[in-house]
């Protein structure tokens, strides 16, 4: 058997930028990486950059519009892969004909001379903007290379981005082939403010920066954005007066917030503490990474570690286990670290002392630049007196980044020498001693900050120029396109109007009121969530119901990936023209979540009480796209004698008579994590449309005197699985109703679904009507 052709062509892929600005950028430019040998743009034409060696793999950067290359770029690609094959094996390369469009690369010198001057060619690839972070597939993919996505200490499997083991594997490949190259690799750990999308938009605005200048970055997201709620509690609670009077919060609001929290930001901080704990533990995701590091990297070069905030006690468990063997940290950067003095003595220090970290630097704000800090416009000092004040065990905590505790302890002053740097200083400063934050939270984008902490990276100090400069201002987020995929089903077989028109109301006559008869069904299904959240089997559920109910003459409407606004308004529509005597089905197949009880009902729940709200997680969930079960008697208010038959297909949806994002990979949970952020969101505005009105009580929401009987796909606590294309519960439910259910009572149809889901992990469940439960699904009311 012959041996397989060695593939003489290495590719590297540039897209999801603005790809007319980069490409009259490489055009243009008379200087240009020497990584390359050649360059292929979107219009099929080629730059020479270097000239060919004999026995080295030809490197080739394809600048591609979208998310995949153009025809004329894969056929241009086959064509060099075959060209340089044959090149390579030639004893005499002037007889290998080249394609006619190959401009020939030439001597291409390692420094070329403008005016006069000469000018060394960075190694580096050049640095584009890479624009808003979507959450984008093709983002996604090149952040799989630089993330490290972890939820409560173990590798993410949902949310906007997972991570699994293999992704490791990928990413660990690719730090030790860049590290041949040259790359330096540094481990960035951010802040305690932080959830999953703004950690993945940091990690998405500024890691081809830290590429420019040589640096392969890695960001440990550990999604650490619990502290908002913190926030809205205190604001909730200072505008309602409770338990503090009006003269303590307008004249001594600090003392009053530390009093709030030292019972509620205790109990977020310490999560967050065990989150970084966790994930260096045995089985933590990041402890995983550095095993498989140690393991891959034989010659291993440069590492550098930066933390911000609250990363500074990710890295106080995550570097011993890095430096547990062969592995060393040459330096490593602290910006306005929030950790202990004496976590830091046991861990960080204790590196420092024993030349497993070699140089360390501190970056923290002057005494009175704390002072003129604020959070959240609510507390007057920087964060770092709050945890110190409050969040520790012990009021007044010694906090590395605190300058009155920076001075006095000699351990610190012994760790970090002169490398002590207070912001914001002076504008003569040294650039090796500059910092430009004046807030606890700007240290991890002031240009100052970043460009001093690069300088000591690559050993330029105050003399070498930085180019390109740090990219000023928050990272920006834009919101993904995702069209459709019914994977090989014809596009238009599931087409529908772009928005969902709900039905007018009746007109005001006086005529009187006809009894009903109608018979009504709205099925709702929602897939394109973004990647790692996406959904595959709820629009196909939608339809399928859609058909069930029509062979039982139902006037059925689908509505397919929708808002949570589209969602309320399609309910109220269908609702809202029903009559006495009708019946309405309705059908709902998505994400759902548990999110945490703003208002404390779930308390009252004697059957299943927690302190979790139940959700329905619509496709705008990042801008409180959730349907709160407590939301669910004001959307269900018909007219008497109407029945109504709900079917509910997504996680935690037990409850949902009141109402998640996300194995293995042929089944997937409906399910997911959400920052509790998301549901102060939902709640604010829940709180908003229902004015003075009083929550509903659970009497209210689950009672057996309600008009509406809903099925529910599992337990409140389950997830509701998908798989082959269809919710577990809906392939079921479908498959009696289609069957011998057509003629059963609701009651009878659920225990013919509960025996047809016998041994499957989620349990169905039967909520609210007793009346219509005895009577014939299908049927009008009686």
């Amino acid at each position: 058997m012959a041996a397989a052709q060695k593939d003489w062509l290495a590719i590297e892929w540039v897209g999801n930028v603005p790809v007319k600005e980069l490409t009259e950028q490489l055009k243009a430019s008379a200087a240009l990486s020497q990584r390359f040998h050649y360059l292929l743009f979107p219009d099929g034409s080629i730059r020479a950059n270097r000239r060919l060696e004999p026995g080295q793999p030809v490197e080739l950067l394809v600048v591609r519009e979208g998310a995949e290359p153009g025809a004329e770029q894969l056929e241009r690609i086959a064509a060099l892969r075959d060209y340089f094959a044959a090149w390579n094996a030639a004893e005499d390369k002037a007889s290998v004909v080249a394609p006619d469009w190959l401009p020939s690369a030439g001597e291409a010198p390692e420094a070329r001379t403008r005016g006069g001057d000469t000018v060394a060619v960075s190694p580096w690839p050049v640095f584009v903007d890479p624009g808003p972070f979507t959450g984008a597939p093709e983002q996604l993919r090149e952040l799989a290379l630089h993330v490290v996505n972890l939820r409560k200490g173990v590798l993410s499997d949902d949310g906007i981005m997972a991570t699994h083991e293999t992704d490791l594997d990928r990413l660990v490949g690719a730090i030790v082939d860049k590290a041949k190259q040259g790359y330096r690799l540094m481990l960035y750990a951010h802040g305690g403010l932080t959830d999953e999308r703004s950690g993945l938009a940091a990690a998405w605005a500024y890691h081809r920066w830290w590429m420019a200048h040589g640096i392969y970055p890695v960001y440990f997201i550990w999604e650490t954005g619990g502290l908002e709620t913190f926030w809205q509690i205190v604001e909730g609670d200072r505008r309602k007066g409770r338990a503090l009077s009006r003269d303590i919060y307008d004249y001594t609001t600090d003392p009053a917030v530390e009093l709030i929290g030292g019972k509620v930001g205790t109990l977020l901080w310490d999560a967050m503490k065990d989150s970084a704990r966790r994930s260096s533990d045995t089985g933590g995701g990041a402890r995983l990474f550095a095993e498989k590091l140690a393991a891959a990297w034989k010659e291993p070069s440069a590492i550098f570690a930066l933390g911000h905030s609250a990363g500074s006690i990710f890295h106080a468990y995550f570097l011993p286990v890095l430096c547990a063997d062969k592995l060393r940290v040459k330096q490593m950067h602290l910006l306005a670290p929030a950790i202990t003095n004496d976590l830091f003595a046991q861990t960080l220090g204790s590196l420092i002392g024993k030349k497993k970290i070699e140089e360390a630097s501190l970056f923290a704000m002057t005494r009175e630049a704390e002072r003129a800090d604020n959070c959240a416009n609510i507390y007057r000092k920087s964060l770092l007196y709050l945890v110190s004040r409050a969040f520790e065990p012990k009021k007044g905590t010694p906090i590395l980044g605190m300058e009155d505790f920076i001075r006095t302890d000699p351990e610190v002053k012994r760790a970090f020498r002169d490398a002590v740097i207070l912001s914001p200083t002076a504008p003569a400063a040294k650039p090796t001693m500059a910092s430009g934050s004046r807030s606890h939270g700007g240290f991890d984008n002031d240009v100052a900050t970043l460009e001093n902490v690069l300088r000591r990276m690559l050993g330029l100090g105050d003399a070498g120029v930085v180019k390109p400069r740090f990219p000023a201002g928050e990272p920006r987020v834009g919101r993904a396109i995702v069209a459709a995929n019914y994977y090989g089903m014809p596009a238009g077989l599931f087409e529908q109007p772009a928005e969902f028109v709900p039905a007018a109301p009746p007109p005001q006559t006086a005529t009187p009121v006809q009894l009903g008869g109608q018979k009504i069904a709205l099925c709702i299904g929602n897939d394109a969530f973004p990647e790692g959240m996406r959904l595959y089997g709820c629009v196909n559920d939608a339809n399928t119901w859609a058909d069930t109910f029509r062979q039982q003459g139902y006037a059925a409407t689908v509505l397919s990936d929708a808002g949570a606004g589209q969602i309320r308004e399609a309910l109220r529509g269908v609702l809202g023209k029903a009559r006495a005597g009708d019946s309405v089905m309705i059908h709902i197949s998505s994400h759902g979540t548990r999110v945490l009880d703003i208002d404390g009902d779930e308390l009252q729940d004697k059957q299943f009480a927690d302190d979790k709200d139940e959700a329905l997680v619509a496709l705008d969930w990042r801008d409180g796209g959730l349907i709160i079960d407590d939301e669910w008697p004001d959307l269900m208010k018909v007219a008497d004698g109407v029945k109504v038959i709900r079917f509910h297909d997504f996680c935690h949806s037990g409850r949902s008579s009141r109402m998640a994002l996300g194995g293995r990979i042929d089944r997937r949970p409906r399910s997911v994590s959400l920052p509790d952020a998301i549901a102060l969101k939902a709640y604010e505005a829940r709180k908003a449309a229902r004015g003075s009105r009083a929550a509903a009580s659970p009497s209210e929401i689950y009672g057996a005197d309600l008009s509406y009987v809903t099925f529910c796909a599992c337990l409140p606590e389950q997830s509701a699985m998908e798989e082959a294309g269809s919710g577990v519960f809906t392939r079921a439910a479908t498959k009696i109703l289609r069957g011998q259910g057509a003629g059963m009572t609701a009651q009878d149809v659920f225990a013919a679904i509960a025996r047809e889901m016998a041994g499957e992990d989620q349990k169905p469940l039967l909520e609210g009507s007793a009346l219509y439960s005895a009577q014939a699904l299908f049927g009008l009311p009686a």
